[in-house]
């Protein structure tokens, strides 16, 4: 809808959230004609850096019409050209029909007439990049505003509602190490878009019906016999880990016709532990079993077959997914009349669209590649809109270490042996260090070494040791915001541009969903600032310098906190 006029100014796009960045902003006389356009200057309320360059592309970009995909600004990886870096000119040209030149320098005069202050100057790169160089006004006033209002200062309200499904293991044993990495991922991404004031939901789609549950339940009852003197036999595909004997021995009384719901019960209270033990804690389990009970299933295939899209041929229903991008048609239900696993993915992406969530996101492994165009398809078959679905694939994992790992349940590395090795806090930081896309090697050593080569020990040294700084200068929470000002040379105020280049990073983790930027943000703030401590005097450096430098300390000790707990990792005060 549009904001009534004379108050608001712009109605909220549509794409990614960067709408919430237009609540709050107020209409001023001033206007400007561009190229035969009206563009109408805004009064901008103030929150961090990033935010208020965004909230004025976007208004800018709604005064042309168009739409364009945030982040809008990035950081060059030069400092000549400037704090941030937009090329929305070059992206609006072909759209406009415009020279990309022409644009930017509108953009300018736009920035210029919105921003006032908070820029030194706003450079144009031929053929259309726009650069701005924050002012000293700018950082100091930032900088002081994260001191006082500490997480609030990077946070957004951007209100969609989420379901985020991940892991999504069998429910047949313990869960391994590319399942840790897929819970870990998934949570970070949770953590994000909850802290962009997203109502998020986890949910773990339980497969608790069909062939491996039944493979599953035969085990255990070949384990019982086992246990009481009986020959033991494992039925082909069935499941050999030790890990049954422990849930034989617990439903050895168990009567037959409750056997089934108590093994699975014992496999997910298993599961719910180990990912409780990394700080993974799932909204909702999700049974498939339960779908196909309440007849979800059939009735999404007599809604596919009302509109056309069910055939028979060799005794099976097969579904018309390649008339919606799908590489082949799909079997929905087999000639045994057994439904096949899509035929429940079908319906249960049904039901998560009505229940009228704005996004739905899955995070699948690599051997799942392949689902993405048939799950798209039959959405699209069901007449929905397939953008609402987002599939991360979350690559393999492999174990890098000199000392052999006990691998007390089996062949296989399990999460937890993983866990028992390095702790927690390791195992969520180093699950992140690649891209969701990328393997990952996980480098056992490494993680478990108390030195500075560990990134995740220099990451939290970094905060222990502005704590330790702070207790020496006898300082809690009393930072005089007035000794900021002092803040004046190179390094100081280099500092203070990184520490506000958080809000991007939070940004682009948001935009993309890869946890890997933040690990990579915390290691280079971290980096920054043990440099400066070894260059800097902090205490007896004078009065003014000195409190001036406890405040760009607390700054960072803000964004590294921050940053770890997104992470679900602890910040430590001492080491």
């Amino acid at each position: 809808m549009l904001y009534p006029k004379g108050r608001h100014l712009l109605r909220p796009s549509d794409y990614g959230g960067q709408a919430s960045y237009l609540r709050g902003l107020f209409v001023s006389n001033a206007r400007q004609i561009k190229g035969g356009r009206r563009i109408e200057i805004v009064k901008l309320s103030m929150k961090d850096l990033y935010q208020l360059f965004s909230q004025s592309l976007d208004g800018l970009l709604h005064t042309y019409s168009i739409n364009i995909a945030p982040p809008l600004w990035e950081i060059p990886k030069d400092k000549k050209y400037g704090d941030f870096s937009t090329m929305i000119a070059l992206k609006a040209a072909p759209v406009l029909k415009r020279d990309p030149y022409d644009i930017a320098c509108e953009i300018k005069s736009v920035l210029q007439e919105k921003l006032g202050s908070y820029t030194d100057r706003i450079d144009i790169v031929k053929p259309g990049f726009v650069n701005i160089f924050v002012s000293k006004k700018g950082l100091i006033e930032s900088l002081n505003r994260i001191i006082k209002e500490k997480d609030d200062f990077f946070k957004d309200n951007r209100r969609k509602k989420v379901l985020l499904e991940f892991v999504s293991a069998n429910p047949t044993g313990p869960l391994s190490i590319a399942h840790g990495r897929q819970a870990v991922v998934g949570d970070v991404i949770a953590r994000i878009l909850k802290f962009f004031g997203n109502d998020v939901i986890c949910e773990y789609y339980l497969n608790d019906e069909g062939t491996q549950i039944n493979l599953l339940i035969e085990s255990v009852r070949q384990r019982i016999k086992e246990l009481k003197g009986e020959d033991l036999r494992i039925p082909d595909g069935g499941y050999q880990g030790e890990y049954l004997k422990s849930v034989a021995r617990e439903a050895f009384d168990i009567e037959e016709d409750k056997l089934r719901d108590f093994v699975v019960s014992s496999m997910v209270s298993l599961i719910k532990n180990e990912l409780s033990s990394i700080g993974v804690v799932f909204d909702n389990f999700f049974s498939q079993k339960k779908l196909i009970n309440e007849g979800k299933v059939n009735k999404v295939i007599e809604t596919l077959s009302a509109r056309g899209l069910i055939y028979e041929k060799d005794s099976a229903l097969w579904f018309s997914s390649s008339r919606f991008g799908d590489d082949k048609d799909r079997v929905l239900k087999k000639k045994n009349s057994e439904l096949t696993y899509f035929a429940s993915d079908i319906a249960y992406h049904e039901d998560k669209i009505e229940r009228g969530f704005d996004e739905i996101i899955n995070l699948w492994g690599p051997d799942h590649h392949g689902y993405i165009g048939r799950v798209k398809a039959s959405i699209k078959a069901l007449g929905y809109n397939d953008n609402i679905l987002k599939v991360l694939i979350i690559q393999l994992v492999t174990i890098k270490t000199k000392e052999r790992m006990s691998r007390r349940r089996g062949t296989a590395i399990l999460l937890s042996d993983l866990i028992d090795e390095v702790g927690k806090d390791a195992v969520r930081f180093y699950y992140i260090l690649r891209r969701n896309s990328s393997p990952l090697e996980f480098d056992i050593d490494l993680a478990k070494s108390a030195s500075l080569d560990n990134p995740l020990y220099y990451v939290q040294y970094a905060h222990a040791r502005i704590k330790s700084i702070f207790a020496k200068a006898g300082v809690v929470d009393d930072f005089n915001l007035d000794y900021s000002q002092y803040l004046e040379d190179e390094e100081e105020v280099s500092l203070v541009r990184d520490i506000l280049q958080f809000s991007y990073c939070l940004n682009k983790i948001y935009y993309n969903l890869e946890p890997v930027f933040l690990a990579e943000y915390l290691k280079s703030i971290a980096a920054e600032f043990h440099r400066f401590y070894e260059r800097k005097r902090i205490l007896g450096s004078g009065d003014d310098k000195m409190h001036a430098r406890l405040n760009l300390l607390e700054a960072v000790r803000v964004v590294l906190r921050l940053g770890l707990s997104i992470l679900g990792i602890s910040a430590w005060d001492k080491m």
